[in-house]
């Protein structure tokens, strides 16, 4: 079943983005992401939760995308699924759920990033009628937080 994210799921999150997405993160900076996040009405944050065991599989954060040339849409930032429950269709379900909200919301579209290495996740996303509309490069400038 599809639900919205909270904060008792931080730890199952947390171990799908270590375990799926090889992130480096910690549980304790996605527990504090999500509380600050869930409140947010332009940020989504769902879950897949088996309805037998009650463990939380996969996940997806998507975003309201707006620019000033070219129509509104949603952005998502992660989509990941725990490697024993890939092939079950819980992404394919998650990422229906944010094109439903695009599609209601009046969303021109649902766009992603998928890091190059990935290339089983690219003809996933193929397969479900997505477009690589382009290759770029990443820039990024850190800050250290207190």
């Amino acid at each position: 079943m599809i639900r919205r994210m909270n904060g008792a799921d931080a730890d199952a999150v947390w171990e799908i983005f270590v375990t799926s997405l090889g992130y480096s993160c910690t549980a304790d900076v996605v527990r504090r992401r999500i509380a600050d996040l869930e409140q947010d009405a332009h940020h989504v944050m769902l879950v897949w939760e088996d309805e037998a065991t009650g463990s939380v599989d996969g996940f997806i954060h998507a975003e309201r995308y707006e620019t000033l040339h070219d129509e509104g849409g949603w952005n998502v930032i992660a989509l990941a699924v725990m490697p024993r429950a890939q092939g079950n269709g819980i992404g394919r379900a998650l990422l229906a759920a944010v094109e439903g909200l695009a599609r209601d919301g009046g969303g021109a579209f649902v766009r992603l990033n998928s890091r190059v290495e990935r290339v089983q996740a690219h003809g996933f996303y193929e397969h479900l009628g997505y477009d690589c509309d382009k290759v770029q490069k990443r820039f990024i400038k850190r800050f250290a937080t207190t």
